[in-house]
């Protein structure tokens, strides 16, 4: 079983609007913001047709903001299924108000020197658009939907397919591909003359691109990285201004007037690829978009020994998006060697959520003779939030 394919896209929408009186110059501006949050994911159930009746199954937290957060539920019924939007209460992070307060929280506006207040912590409209298909990817349903989520542990229903036949298109895997959209409450602040957005997205999108261009068009490099004996040439400074490790590498060969290449052998040649493409650019998209799970891992591992975390976060919700009973022991290994505790919380909360499918997989069952020490540590757990439900 299995979560989310993981695009995660962001959009806000800012105007802006000058006053006058007696045509005469005023020192402020109002700036409104409308953020809207798009995030686009798969989730495959293996061994959907196994399933007892009344089986609920989660994915792991689809947005988390303070301690509200948000999954998917999905229910088996005796003659189909149903699948949930379902709000719950997170433990209480470090910079958010505790769950006792009445106060709102303060978060900045983009482009404003002066903090804001939220009235309320999560998005007020959430829409959604899912296609559910059969192993061989043959879309069988579409459903689309939309609510104002006012309770925050309410459960709202996203559709539910009821059909004596369902058991012939859905015998094994269940593939739903989700796309839901966030929109907050907006934001309103009086800011001063001069400041003016010249980070905007375009203008973001722009640099982005141009460095691109910088980038596939080899324009003044002045190093050299082969990588099975293929050469990518880069601009040393960028690299040194996106890695601290190639910063090193590279004025390291140059103090010591080593010529100006450098060959790398632990780090797949698409994986290198796309690590420079994202420091030239920080298109996190294009970076992890259409990649096989054991590609991931791949840019994971190199972003993790070249120091890039934020590409690395990104490949760690993309492994969580590519989540499942077969490789979810992996995952763990993953995070536990390059000591993510981010990831391994979340993937030991995926095993939590789905316990008694991941432990009765055979890829679990020959994990734990391998990694006893590390599959005991899940199990500890899994025990220790059955034990906190339990005493709710």
């Amino acid at each position: 079983m299995n979560v989310q394919d993981a695009d995660y896209l962001s959009s806000s929408e800012i105007s802006s609007v000058s006053a006058t009186v007696d045509s005469e110059p005023v020192d402020f501006s109002i700036a409104t913001e409308v953020p809207v949050e798009t995030t686009k994911f798969r989730w495959i159930l293996n061994q959907f047709g196994n399933l007892s009746i009344n089986t609920e199954l989660y994915s792991p937290y689809i947005y988390e903001l303070g301690f509200f957060s948000c999954k998917l539920k999905l229910v088996k019924y005796e003659n189909g299924f149903g699948l949930f939007h379902v709000c719950c209460k997170c433990q209480t992070r470090p910079g958010y108000m505790n769950q006792t307060e009445s106060k709102p929280i303060f978060a900045p506006l983009r482009g404003a020197k002066k903090e804001i207040l939220i009235d309320e912590y999560f998005p007020y409209v959430v829409e959604y658009q899912v296609s559910v298909s059969d192993k061989h990817e043959r879309e069988i349903i579409k459903w689309t939907t939309c609510f104002a989520n006012k309770n925050d542990l309410e459960s709202f229903l996203i559709g539910e397919h009821r059909n004596s036949s369902w058991k012939t298109l859905f015998r094994d895997v269940l593939v739903l591909r989700c796309c839901m959209k966030l929109t907050k409450i907006p934001r309103t602040e009086k800011q001063c003359p001069g400041i003016a957005y010249s980070l905007n997205m375009p203008s973001w999108t722009k640099l982005s691109q141009d460095l691109k261009s910088l980038y596939q068009n080899s324009i003044d490099t002045d190093y050299t990285l082969v990588v099975e004996s293929e050469e990518i040439h880069v601009n040393s400074c960028i690299l040194a201004a996106r890695s601290s490790v190639f910063k090193k590498m590279l004025h390291h060969d140059k103090d010591q007037n080593v010529p100006n290449v450098v060959t790398i052998t632990d780090v797949p040649l698409p994986a290198m690829k796309r690590l420079v493409e994202f420091l030239y650019t920080g298109a996190f998209e294009d970076a992890t978009k259409g990649i096989l799970f054991e590609e991931v891992y791949d840019l994971y591992y190199a972003a993790d020994k070249y120091e890039v975390m934020d590409l690395r976060k990104i490949c760690g919700t993309t492994l969580m998006a590519k989540a499942s009973a077969d490789n979810v022991s992996k995952i763990l290994l993953w995070a536990d060697r390059h000591n993510d505790v981010g990831l391994k919380s979340q993937i030991l909360n995926f095993i939590s959520l789905n316990f008694e499918t991941v432990m009765d997989s055979l890829v679990w069952l020959s994990f734990r003779k391998k990694e006893t020490e590390l599959a005991n540590e899940a199990l500890s757990f899994c025990a220790q939030k059955l034990k906190a439900a339990a005493d709710k």
